[in-house]
């Protein structure tokens, strides 16, 4: 019996150990496998064969031996080892593999206890897609920009946090940012803050509407998309201006959520803020919109509501209460909500000292508690970014005399195309390439126009700038710099504008040039025309003027039809056209 009994144990070892062995042999065998799968290369950032995330701290092999299979195999061999701090800094990989080998693992092992403490704590029911509008005076912000917001109760977004992705500056130059941008001189990370900082930032400081897009994310989804969050911490990528930038980047993390979108294939030589959220909604990833102005589009409507703007105004330089002695309280009323406002933006960027900022706001607000309480303020929500024309163009025209141009734009907005879902009055162009009769004609590197109402409340000025190489008398080609400065006015959806346009042109002669352009402007329903005007005088003598009506009828949602009637001058030659053209958005 007794030999039995150790016959039997003696078994029962050798099957254990056999079953350990082949558990081990299986996993093995199926390293190729699991190492090619789509999500395995999704929590690597896999494009195109590679890595996009450029911090070798965040892989287990050396960046010499680096390959899908390679890091997975050191992974596996880590849990074999019972390494147990894997568990918090590759919290993601871990929850995958106890789903897709779970031979790897006991039940108790390979928990990351203080972040499912976190995760519980926090208990995150949704997230959403947060999208500032355009800010031009800003390079960073001139498509706008998208963050994630982390939702603990959708009803009090307030008390939600922010998952930003931005690079890692304090560059404040302008051309060294846009530079630097552009050739990946800065290292782009993830970053996790309140909520209402955010709001502060762009809402109150900068101006910026902002645009919430609740998606459409299970629990499951929701668990996934923090685990990698977490082991992206501290984790930076090198960040491009046009690819791998914030709205890109962000891609990866829904990604990891959802795990068979292909979010980040879909896009390659750019990637422009509004079109990530055009993916998104085409994948149906979108399920409510939700919209939250800014304070300069809550003081714009308040003073559409003021009666006496000339009171209001004053009110607005001097604070000095007398003045609203022979109004109504409820207009008063309108007048101190505005005159707060205003204060606080003042204080936002700090034309008004601190001392001087609190003692006014008291002195205020003690007055406004004595008035009728502030009514609701019905602001009118604008066009949804969704519903604007796609960030890239090419364009075919045909004059009467049978020349043809073609235009190439990869990004994003121009005077002749529909302003519906972009911010009025923000136009930014980058790469554009003209081409007349089979002959170079312009390539603009930037062009920028930031055209801001000008008004009695608000005083901003306009202006635009240019890089470009274009031919300059319809001959050689230079080097071309341009500025500009200028006013804007609206009135019932009529926009015009005057600008003051010094201009440099480099070449083997170089040029100078001094000008003036201005414009009339007005959009209704699916029609937008215009008319230009333009005038130079070169330091050679030369001058240049055209003068240009045009009109751009968008026929279907990626399709246009552009009619534009012009008279060019040269000194005394003259010029005159109407060109016959089509507009193709993608």
């Amino acid at each position: 019996m007794r030999q039995k009994g150790c016959f039997a144990v003696a078994l029962f070892v050798i099957f254990f150990s056999y079953q350990t062995l082949f558990a081990k042999d299986l996993t093995k065998s199926r390293l190729h496998e699991l190492s090619q799968s789509r999500y395995w290369h999704v929590l690597l950032h896999m494009k195109n064969g590679r890595s996009e995330i450029d911090d070798p701290s965040f892989f287990l092999t050396c960046p010499s031996r680096f390959s899908p299979e390679n890091e997975l195999e050191e992974t596996i061999a880590q849990i074999e080892d019972e390494n147990q701090s894997i568990s918090c800094k590759y919290p993601a990989r871990i929850y995958w593999l106890k789903q897709v080998a779970p031979e790897l693992f006991d039940k108790e092992q390979f928990v990351c206890e203080k972040l499912e403490k976190r995760i519980a704590k926090e208990h995150i029911q949704g997230v959403t897609l947060v999208f500032p509008t355009a800010y031009l005076n800003s390079p960073a912000s001139m498509f706008g920009h998208t963050f994630l917001r982390l939702d603990k109760n959708p009803d009090t977004p307030l008390i939600s946090d922010a998952v930003n992705y931005a690079a890692q500056t304090d560059e404040t130059n302008g051309l060294i940012y846009t530079f630097k941008g552009l050739t990946g001189g800065y290292k782009g990370f993830f970053s996790v803050l309140p909520y209402y900082k955010k709001i502060k930032e762009y809402s109150a400081m900068e101006q910026r509407d902002m645009w919430e897009y609740r998606l459409n994310l299970s629990h499951e989804e929701i668990r996934r998309l923090l685990y990698h969050l977490y082991e992206l911490q501290g984790v930076y990528g090198d960040y491009y201006f046009f690819t791998k930038n914030c709205s890109y980047n962000l891609l990866w993390l829904l990604e990891s959520a959802k795990g068979d979108t292909y979010l980040p294939e879909h896009f390659t030589f750019k990637v422009i803020p509004v079109d990530t959220i055009r993916l998104l909604h085409e994948k149906k990833l979108i399920a409510k919109t939700f919209f939250r102005p800014s304070k300069r589009r809550e003081m714009q409507q308040l003073v559409k509501l003021i009666k006496n703007r000339t009171i209001a105004k004053k009110f607005t330089e001097t604070y000095e209460l007398r003045l609203l002695e022979n109004i109504n309280d409820h207009e008063k009323a309108k007048v101190l909500d505005l005159v707060v406002l205003i204060l606080k933006q003042q204080r936002s960027k700090k034309k008004i000292n601190k001392k001087e900022y609190i003692q006014t706001l008291m002195k205020l607000l003690r007055y406004r508690s004595k008035l009728p309480q502030k009514e609701s303020l019905k602001i009118p929500e604008p066009d949804n970014p969704l519903l604007g024309h796609k960030s890239a163009r090419v364009a075919v025209w045909i004059s009467n005399e049978g020349k043809w141009s073609l235009q190439l734009k990869p990004a994003m907005h121009d005077l002749y195309d529909m302003t519906r879902g972009y911010l009025p009055g923000a136009y930014i162009d980058f790469f554009k390439l003209t081409v007349e009769r089979s002959k170079f004609q312009r390539f603009d590197f930037v062009s920028v126009r930031s055209l801001a109402d000008w008004d009695r409340f608000f005083k901003a000025f306009s202006w635009k700038a240019e890089i470009s190489v274009t031919r300059v008398h319809g001959k050689r080609l230079y080097a071309a710099l341009q500025g500009g400065v200028g006013a804007s006015m609206r009135q019932n959806g009529l926009q015009f504008y005057l600008l003051g346009t010094p201009q440099l042109y480099l070449g083997k002669e170089s040029k100078s040039a001094a000008g003036i352009e201005s414009g009339l402007l007005y959009d209704i329903a699916s029609v937008r025309t215009g008319v230009l005007y333009r005038k130079d005088f070169f330091d050679d003598g030369i001058k240049e003027s055209r003068v240009e009506w045009f009109l751009t009828w968008q026929t279907a949602e990626d399709w246009a039809l552009n009619l534009k009637l012009y008279e060019d001058k040269i000194s005394q030659k003259r010029t005159a056209a109407l060109d016959v053209g089509l507009f193709y958005y993608f």
